[in-house]
């Protein structure tokens, strides 16, 4: 006979986000009807070191960004070029905003898969690698405009 008096919340799936999240255990799944698509209390810490990366990049992107418009260059999005011209700091503020969220939303679902075929923990590299990417392109732009 059963003598617990709380619900076992073993019964239910572990939420996205949840008490747990800091002194949790919970680091994969616990059964095996649970192979994709659940989530856990604790990351990776890889995954924590790309994602903290890539909101850093996402800093530097738009540090970069303000620094070559300042010098003369041009923004070659034509979206950010728009909302630059209405408001600069918003969109930038806005932008820094989406990047931290998008990223943290790709952290807790990464043992999801997308279309059923790609985990979304690789989208979490391959963003990294854009933004590597990005920003090597920004200080190489810099470096030519500068003369440094």
């Amino acid at each position: 006979m059963d003598k617990r008096q709380y619900e076992d919340r073993r019964q239910k799936p572990t939420p996205p986000i949840s008490r747990h999240i800091l002194f949790g255990r919970r680091r994969e799944a616990r059964r095996s009807d649970e192979l994709d698509n659940y989530y856990v209390d604790k990351y990776e810490w890889h995954l924590l070191f790309v994602t903290s990366l890539i909101m850093i990049f996402c800093a530097l992107d738009a540090y970069l960004t303000l620094k070559i418009l300042q010098l003369g260059g041009s923004e070659e999005n034509l979206l950010m070029s728009f909302f630059m011209q209405k408001n600069l700091v918003l969109t930038l503020v806005v932008r820094l905003f989406v990047t931290v969220a998008a990223s943290v939303f790709l952290l807790i679902h990464k043992n999801f898969k997308l279309f059923g075929a790609i985990k979304t923990n690789r989208l979490i590299y391959l963003v990294f690698c854009i933004y590597f990417v990005l920003v090597l392109y920004e200080v190489y732009s810099f470096v030519l405009i500068t003369g440094i």
